[in-house]
């Protein structure tokens, strides 16, 4: 018995020094700038609404690197976060927020979610982030619970202007939303699953998810997946798909599940293309709007295919191919006007 004294001991160390750190949670309200993180902060009350988390850097932390509970207007911009055991930024499940602003952070080399939101946190804008690296464990996706680059099951969410790549566990997508919002205007990449997944597991509030002027290629699979849980009550209302580039290789690169009877689909003005040569654009059972969509299996005079460069030469194929569209964004994906007498098909309008 003696001797096992020892390895005990040893044992219990370790468990020890593995336990996640204890948060942060007395930082004063109001701004919070250029100060590095080796352990969770959490922003937790009214208190901190409209508090500012500015020039930071997390990094090295066991656990999320910062958690959100009940605060409205919180914004957190330029700050960056690595090398984190789980989320970067988790918004709490016991908890709820308004209005929190995530703004050109980067964030890489997180195990779990770049971003992981609840329900209860609404009108959330995250914008103008990298995020990278992220899902590096794959122990929750042999679970059946994969992590993302942004993760959220809250209403009204705005993602936008972000680029996300190389999300690494099984069937993780650079950004997998539960309810409804806007993804507009993003790059995204080299995820394992889907570019955007939306998945019915959330009440949907027969809201609209607006899926616009983003650049997805190269990923698992599709680059637009549309999901249900089975229990239609939770279904959104509409869901639009329109002037997006899309590549992928041997799916089609928009899909809908065929439990998505009660949701009207539009797809409109994409750029959907196969590079297997597959003839299958958009796989749907259910009945859909579809409208000057531009499909092909490769190169349409893109600046540069081959390294994804998906801006328009001057004699692309997609140019006033979705002239006649009603259905279109004011801007393209760089914020160039589009014009309804010269409507390019995909994310990039050449002017």
């Amino acid at each position: 018995m003696k001797y096992l004294q020892p390895i005990l001991l040893v044992l219990i160390a370790t468990l020890i020094n593995c336990k996640k750190n204890e948060p942060i949670t007395d930082l004063a309200p109001g701004l919070i700038e250029n100060q590095t993180f080796n352990q969770t902060l959490l922003i937790d009350g009214h208190d901190y609404d409209g508090t500012i988390i500015r020039n930071c850097i997390f990094e090295d932390i066991k656990g999320d690197a910062l958690q959100i509970r009940d605060v409205d207007n919180l914004c957190i911009e330029n700050c960056t976060f690595k090398s984190i055991s789980e989320n970067a930024i988790r918004f709490r499940n016991s908890g709820n927020s308004d209005g929190v602003k995530i703004l050109e952070n980067t964030i890489y080399d997180i195990d779990h979610n770049g971003i992981l939101a609840a329900e209860n946190h609404i009108n959330t804008i995250i914008k103008g982030n990298n995020i990278y690296n992220v899902g590096l464990s794959n122990a929750s996706s042999i679970a059946g619970h994969p992590h993302h680059g942004i993760y959220f099951q809250g209403y009204n969410v705005n993602i936008s202007e972000n680029i996300i790549h190389d999300v690494i566990n099984d069937q993780g997508n650079c950004v997998s939303i539960r309810t409804y919002g806007q993804v507009s205007k993003n790059i995204l990449y080299n995820a394992t699953d889907h570019g955007i997944s939306y998945y019915s597991d959330h009440p949907g509030n027969d809201g609209l998810l607006l899926i616009e002027n983003n650049f997805i290629y190269d990923n698992g699979k599709r680059g637009v997946n549309l999901a249900s849980n089975g229990t239609a009550t939770n279904h959104i209302g509409q869901v639009v798909v329109r002037f997006n580039s899309i590549i992928t290789n041997n799916k089609s690169p928009i899909s809908t599940n065929e439990s998505l009877t009660d949701v009207a689909l539009s797809f409109v003005g994409n750029i959907l293309i196969r590079t297997d040569g597959g003839t299958e654009f958009i796989y749907s059972s259910q009945t859909y709007s579809d409208l000057y969509n531009l499909t092909t299996s490769g190169d349409i005079n893109f600046q540069d295919f081959a390294n994804r460069n998906l801006h328009l030469n001057e004699s692309s194929s997609a140019q006033n191919f979705a002239t006649g569209a009603e259905n279109f964004p004011d801007e393209d994906i760089d914020g160039d006007a589009r014009d309804i007498t010269n409507l390019d098909a995909g994310a990039d309008q050449r002017n």
